[in-house]
């Protein structure tokens, strides 16, 4: 056991990066919907429900943590599959899985509008963090240095 490495090796294939991605999305938007429910006023004390407030939180919480995991697991999803198929990791299948996690959230306001700058959003934060070379992970930084 001396030198061995005692985790084992995670595997990194599409499903396990799209599952992590959801899991990291959804703890996110749980203390974010915590945050944003904390800030606004809570619901009148009169209605016939026990603990407003705490109830009331939760579905932020649960609001917020639903929207940051789907935009994560989308993201990441579409990005590693793009990757995948096309055998290329470059500019496109960032800018591609920004426009459709974009695209995704967008379509929660029911109109097709919005969903589309949304998505043009955040496919153009995509593409500006790959230009600039910013990295969100020691992997990728490793790979470059």
């Amino acid at each position: 056991m001396e030198g061995s490495n005692l985790r084992a090796p995670v595997d990194d294939g599409l499903m396990s990066k799209t599952s992590k991605a959801a899991g990291i999305g959804l703890a996110a938007g749980s203390v974010w919907g915590l945050l944003v429910s904390m800030l606004h006023d809570g619901p009148k004390v009169g209605s016939n429900v026990k603990f407003p407030q705490l109830v009331r939180t939760g579905k932020v919480c649960g609001s917020y943590a639903g929207s940051l995991a789907v935009l994560g697991a989308t993201y990441v999803g579409v990005e590693q599959s793009l990757e995948m198929l096309r055998k290329k990791k470059d500019i496109i299948n960032g800018a591609v899985a920004g426009f459709a996690a974009g695209a995704t959230l967008g379509f929660r306001a029911g109109r097709v509008p919005t969903a589309i700058v949304s998505g043009s959003a955040l496919a153009l934060t995509s593409v500006l963090l790959d230009v600039t070379g910013m990295r969100t992970t020691e992997e990728e930084e490793k790979v470059h240095h």
